[in-house]
Order: C-alpha cells, then sequence, then structure tokens
C-alpha cells in the first residue's frame, strides 16, 4: 500500500482543483480513489466536506447551463502556458540537464544502488518532470533524459557498459557498430588524428578517391596500418619513396624483434606451470591407485541397504553392511566417514534453500503487481508466511540466512 501514496495524494490533490472551479461530483470521485489507494486523513476529512458540497448541487437543466466563455485567442492561451511553472521548476530542470550521460546523477543516486531504487527514483522524477506537468523550458528534454537514465541502469547489461566507461552504452555500441574496420587507425598527417576510429563514409571516400577522407588534394601523406598488414604511405609524387622505404624497413624489422620475443615468453610460460603439470599428474596417478568406491549414500538402495545415523546431528545415511564393518571398527574411520555425511547434506540443503527463496522472491513479484497496481495482499501474506523447509532445516546446523 506504500507504493500507492504518491499516486493517491496526486488524485487528492486534483479533486481539490475540481472542487475549487465547482465540478463537485468529480471532486467526490477522485477523493474516493484517493482513499482506495491509500487512506490518508486528509482524504477523509476532504470527502465529507465533498459530499456535502454533491447533495447540495443541485441538477443542471439545458435553461440552466451557463454560457459558454468566449475562446481565449492564441497569444493569451500562450501566454497563460508560459506562466505555468515556477522558479524551482526551471532550476530542477537546469539541474537534470547539466547531468549529461551521468545517469546516476541524474537519477540522484550513487552506484552501489539496487534496482528497487532505481525504480523509486524513476517513478518520483518522472511525476515531477512529466510534460503535463512541469512546462518549464526544457522540460520534455529533461524528462527524456530521466526516462533514458532509468532504462540503462535497469537493464544489467547496460548499466555495467556504463559503469565501465560511462557515457550512453546505446551510443557507444552503435559507434562501434559503424566502425567496421575498427581495427585500422590513422597515423601522420591523416585528417582524423592518431588513434581515431575509421567510419565506412570516411573508409568510402579514402578508396574511391572522396575529397574528405584526406582533407583535399593537398594531403602531403596518409599511412594506415592493420592487425596483419604492412604499413602503406601514400605519397603524391617522387619525392617521398625513399621515406615509404625507411619506414617499411623499420616496420619489418620491429615485426622480426616482437616475434624473437614470443618465443622468449613461450619457455618462460611453460617453466612457470610446470610445476602445476607436475601436480596434477601425480594426482591423477594417485587417484588411479585408490578406492574409489563410496562407503555410504543419503538415499537406500539395493547395494546400500543398511542405514545409520551420525552422531552429531542424527543425519541418517546408508552404507553397505559387507563394506562398511572395517570403516565402522575404527574411530577415526567412522568420524570421518560421518563428518563426509554431513557435508553433503548441508550442501544438498543449501541449494535447496537458495531454490525456495527464488521460488519465494518470484511469488512475491507477482503477487505484488506492478509497482503495486494489482496487488493481491492475501497472496502475498500467504507466501511470506509460507515456511522455507531447507532453510529451516540449516539452521539445525548452526547455519543462519
Amino acid at each position: 500500500m506504500e507504493t500507492n501514496k504518491d499516486e493517491a495524494l496526486r488524485c487528492l490533490s486534483i479533486a481539490k482543483n475540481h472542487y475549487g472551479n465547482g465540478n463537485y461530483p468529480a471532486a467526490l470521485r477522485l477523493t474516493k480513489k484517493s482513499i482506495n489507494l491509500y487512506p490518508t486523513e486528509a482524504a477523509q476529512e476532504f470527502l465529507s466536506k465533498a459530499e456535502k458540497a454533491a447533495e447540495s448541487q443541485p441538477a443542471s437543466s439545458p435553461s440552466d447551463t451557463p454560457a459558454a466563455p468566449k475562446q481565449k485567442t492564441q497569444q493569451e492561451s500562450s501566454s497563460n502556458d508560459e506562466k505555468k511553472y515556477n522558479p524551482d521548476q526551471v532550476a530542477a530542470v537546469k539541474r537534470i540537464l547539466s547531468c549529461g550521460t551521468d545517469y546516476y546523477k541524474v537519477l540522484s543516486l550513487d552506484k552501489s544502488c539496487q534496482e528497487v531504487h532505481i525504480k523509486k527514483a524513476y517513478k518520483k522524477l518522472a511525476l515531477q518532470f512529466h510534460p503535463d506537468k512541469n512546462k518549464a523550458p526544457g522540460a520534455d528534454e529533461a524528462f527524456k533524459l530521466i526516462s533514458k537514465a532509468f532504462s540503462v541502469l535497469s537493464d544489467p547489461q547496460k548499466r555495467a557498459i556504463h559503469d565501465a566507461g560511462g557515457g550512453d552504452p546505446e551510443q557507444r555500441g552503435s559507434s562501434q557498430a559503424r566502425s567496421g574496420f575498427s581495427g585500422f587507425q590513422s597515423y601522420g598527417n591523416s585528417p582524423f588524428g592518431g588513434g581515431d576510429e575509421i567510419s565506412p563514409e570516411d573508409l568510402f571516400n579514402m578508396f574511391f578517391g572522396g575529397s574528405s577522407a584526406f582533407g583535399g588534394p593537398g594531403f602531403s601523406s596518409a599511412t594506415f596500418v592493420g592487425p596483419g598488414f604492412a604499413p602503406h604511405t601514400y605519397y603524391r609524387g617522387g619525392a617521398g619513396r625513399r621515406a615509404a622505404q625507411q619506414q617499411q624497413q623499420q616496420f619489418f624489422r620491429a615485426r622480426q624483434q616482437q616475434q624473437q620475443g614470443a618465443h622468449g615468453n613461450a619457455w618462460t610460460i611453460l617453466l612457470q606451470i610446470l610445476p602445476l603439470l607436475v601436480l596434477f599428474g601425480y594426482s591423477l596417478l594417485s587417484g588411479l591407485f585408490t578406492d574409489t568406491d563410496p562407503l555410504f549414500s543419503l538415499r537406500q538402495t539395493p547395494k546400500f541397504s543398511e542405514m545409520r545415523q551420525t552422531n552429531a546431528h542424527h543425519v541418517p545415511y546408508y552404507v553397505n553392511p559387507s563394506v562398511f564393518s572395517s570403516a565402522a571398527s575404527t574411530r577415526h574411520k567412522l568420524y570421518k566417514v560421518e563428518q563426509q555425511v554431513e557435508i553433503e547434506t548441508v550442501r544438498g540443503l543449501q541449494n535447496a534453500c537458495t531454490a525456495e527463496k527464488r521460488l519465494r522472491h518470484s511469488q512475491l513479484t507477482a503477487a505484488g503487481g506492478f509497482w503495486g497496481i494489482g496487488r493481491n495482499e492475501e497472496e502475498y501474506q500467504r507466501i511470506l508466511k509460507t515456511p522455507l523447509k531447507s532453510c529451516e532445516e540449516l539452521r539445525r546446523f548452526g547455519y543462519t540466512d
């Protein structure tokens, strides 16, 4: 019910406006709606006032209907619309627009906020900056920015991208998709500057003689380097051929040094992981020469037919009588077996408890409705009172939620 409080107060405010305009039936209807959403003392007091006014208002007849007021001119209506905002609304719009693409700042949240905080902040700001309620200049853009912030932060993938690099994840994704050859980079006197990605339009102009690719007919040089390609430098005339040859020689020399370094790094890595390989081989060989047959089972089977209980928490388990006699005769071995029984039992209960909690969460979400709208309170309380059997069983072993 707490989630409906804002909507209930909004209905009560509209009801009071209708009351002031003399529309008592509408004021009465909206007051009742406010009480149904979230009962408040103000709404209860105003209800009796609206009921008396509605009862005292006579039924209107065609002859009693007042003449329609003259329609306002376009200039008067526009001037009235301009006055339907206050300095606080103007300052709030400026604050939102000044945030840019810092969506946490737009919603006045920090990076550790949860999904419920994001929804609550969006709901509050959306009502405040909706074009029907805020007529201040720039309110439309502020409303769109708020909606954009909610769409990004409520999506886990978009939020992760935004946290990693800031800005708009959708614009960043589209810009990467537009650069079909993102591996290419421009250097030298290229008009794109060092390290900028080349768009498909610029690449098309380069290969087909567009002036925009090189900045006109007076370019000096443009060098493009991609993975697995040697540098190609384009010069006007024959004055730069020697420079191009020197640049290619430097490239191949650096390439050869990188290959030699790669071979050295491979041997270094192999020496580092050699102890891990030896340890893995020892574990594998030791497993081949040990008895891997289990000594117990948590469920009764034809092979494990005899039931026993652990001494610590009385957990039932089943053993093979002909094989388990040697383990039962030694106190230390028996303790190790029963300890393993309880460990596996706790693991199974932990998995079952997690599944029960997830099921309860999904059921509570379905019963709670969308932001409290369509909430089934009886079903919601029933789900809350339903015990989580596996979680309660875990408490017997000393585990708490």
